[in-house]
């Protein structure tokens, strides 16, 4: 017969509110691990709430003492959790019960990185001014910045040059936020970039600059157009 603490996890991995209510109020602990595979194992019921975004369930562990900060195996919090899978309340939520923000996933992502990447410009605004690193890359370079270009979120790129991130960074392949704006046609994101000092003239790894990626995609002739009225030249 299940124990308390392995029907909690079961409950929450059901998304069973009313079935992880009563548990916790029979006495379940908000801070049991465990998981339906080995995988899971060192999870948190916290963690499993965040993952699968189940709010209410957050909500009720939480007020059941639920640990924000405890980690997993694979050195993964709540908040990681909850950030890539998009969980934008589960992540506000978290963030208002004092979840660390400084954290790296294995791709030594911060969070802020995750939610510049997903587009959450409300979320980015906050974390930084609660101090995250603006500036901080991962293992292959990229800034908050230049995943929230890759990702065409143009109010986050917006917002993370009003608070001071920088523009000219190069990842270890050598491409420039420009660069990879140029390579996806994004004229919003281009004329932002340019507005607030970017470069054009690096060249990445394979010798390609912002003007010739913007050669190649879809909007060339305009994405062209506006970096060579900014001063660039093959």
């Amino acid at each position: 017969m299940a124990t308390l603490n392995e029907s909690l996890i079961r409950g929450i991995i059901k998304g069973d509110v009313a079935s992880v209510e009563s548990l916790l109020t029979q006495g379940a602990d908000a801070n049991t691990t465990g998981g339906v595979t080995a995988l899971g194992a060192s999870n948190t019921a916290l963690m499993w709430a965040a993952t699968e975004g189940y709010l209410e369930i957050v909500e009720l562990l939480l007020a059941h003492g639920a640990e924000v900060n405890r980690k997993n195996a694979s050195d993964y919090t709540a908040l990681m959790f909850a950030a890539e899978g998009d969980r934008q309340a589960i992540v506000s939520l978290l963030l208002d019960h004092g979840a660390t923000i400084h954290e790296r996933n294995t791709y030594g992502e911060t969070i802020l990185m995750t939610m510049a990447r997903r587009g959450q410009t409300e979320i980015v605004q906050r974390l930084v001014k609660m101090g995250a690193e603006i500036n901080a890359t991962n293992k292959i370079g990229d800034t908050a910045l230049y995943l929230a270009t890759d990702n065409g979120h143009t109010y986050t790129v917006k917002a993370l040059i009003e608070l001071g991130a920088e523009v000219n960074t190069e990842n270890l392949g050598g491409w420039t936020p420009l660069m990879m704006a140029s390579a996806r046609g994004d004229l919003e994101i281009i004329t932002m970039l340019l507005e607030h000092s970017a470069d054009y003239r690096p060249k990445n790894r394979w010798g390609a600059t912002a003007l010739s990626e913007a050669r190649k995609s879809f909007r060339a002739s305009q994405a062209t157009d506006l970096l060579i009225r900014a001063g660039a030249r093959e």
